[in-house]
């Protein structure tokens, strides 16, 4: 019978493998979160010329909505017409409500408008502090000019009453 006795020596070489292919790796997994933040800034660049180039700063329109603070209001959806048709709809979440409540701002819509007079069309539908729904509708003559035209659409309360009120504003 032999024996054979195996040292620590032959397990170096292996070691010093593995420890290169770590430092690989973590080299690679740089390299890739690198390119990956390269490639966001491109198409956050690739949107913005894509937006340019669709609604030209000459005709835009742009939308946004707003909520007074301490509103008891929390809107639900907004519809948007434009010239009689609906140009967008958006129905809210529970977050995005919250968002807003606390003085964030929404952009609704942005579009291409020729200079001249439009009729804006709005409907809020939304709940009250105590749970109760409310429905809005508002609806306004606009002028565009050349250039951009921001509006705001702003929902607070009415004066002399605790029922939600909506506002559109020209900036």
């Amino acid at each position: 019978m032999s024996c054979i006795f195996l040292t620590g020596a032959g397990t170096a070489p292996q070691t010093d493998r593995q420890s290169d292919a770590r430092e690989r790796f973590i080299e690679l997994d740089g390299e890739i979160q690198a390119i990956k933040e390269e490639v966001l800034e491109i198409n956050r660049e690739i949107l913005l010329l894509e937006e340019l180039s669709l609604y030209p700063h000459g005709q835009q329109l742009v939308v946004l909505v707003s909520v007074a603070n301490n509103n008891p209001a929390n809107p639900g959806s907004i519809s948007l017409q434009l010239d009689g048709q609906t140009v967008s709809h958006h129905i809210y979440t529970g977050s995005e409500g919250a968002a807003l409540q606390e003085g964030g701002v929404h952009r609704l819509y942005t579009g291409r408008l020729s200079d001249g007079k439009h009729e804006l069309e709005v409907s809020v539908t939304g709940k009250q502090a105590g749970g109760r729904a409310f429905h809005q509708n508002r609806s306004v003559s606009i002028t565009k000019a050349p250039g951009r035209k921001y509006m705001e659409l702003h929902l607070g309360p009415r004066a002399n009453t605790s029922e939600p009120g909506l506002t559109i504003r020209e900036w």
